[in-house]
């Protein structure tokens, strides 16, 4: 992914954090009105390797659970597919807008 520009942490037991650092949020300093703030999307994802039924080793998104319920696991593609894995994540975390509107905070 870093080929792609993208940042990613492996933290353990198959987990891959992957983010976009152009969608990272502007951070607003402290000012006379306010403290400091982050302002706008950070868009990461989040994909870990499990087996599916027939025993296979697969590539799984994880979408946060509501209320602090267990994420739900929804299969990507073979672990072996790499690039095809890659590519869907280049697509979840694209910012088409990021080179479209410079100057504006």
């Amino acid at each position: 992914m870093e080929e792609r520009d993208f940042c990613t942490v492996v933290t353990g037991q198959g987990v891959v954090v992957v983010w976009n650092p152009a969608a990272e949020p502007d951070y607003y300093p402290e000012s006379p009105d306010g403290p400091g703030e982050l302002r706008g999307p950070a868009l990461w994802q989040e994909v870990r390797t499990g087996r599916r039924a027939a025993g296979d080793l697969w590539w799984f998104w994880v979408w946060a659970g509501a209320d602090g319920e267990l994420p739900e696991l929804e299969p990507l593609c073979p672990m072996e597919e790499v690039e095809t894995a890659a590519n869907r994540l280049a697509v979840v975390l694209a910012v088409p807008f990021a080179e479209a509107s410079p100057g504006i905070a």
